[in-house]
């Protein structure tokens, strides 16, 4: 029994297109998948860790420089103090 090489190509080709369907559809799952992920953290005005990060580090530094602030100005106010005490 011979088999036609041409009913070959054709289940090939078959066989293939059906292949790259699903690949095609998988791709467009992902995508979407994405997208929606995407849409959800737009909606709930969430942030990326990097962001985060980033934004505590700028509040750690921000409370440390004003921690420092207010010791000075303690410091000046004692010191303002003594200046205006009866000698």
């Amino acid at each position: 029994m011979q088999i036609d090489n041409a009913i070959l190509d054709q289940i090939t080709q078959n066989v293939m297109g059906v292949f790259n369907r699903v690949g095609e559809t998988r791709e467009e799952l992902r995508r979407k998948a994405q997208d929606l992920v995407r849409e959800g953290v737009e909606h709930f005005d969430l942030v990326t860790r990097e962001e985060f990060n980033v934004v505590n580090e700028m509040l750690s530094a921000t409370r440390i420089r004003a921690e420092a602030l207010e010791k000075r100005v303690s410091e000046l106010e004692a010191a303002l103090a003594r200046l205006g005490e009866p000698t």
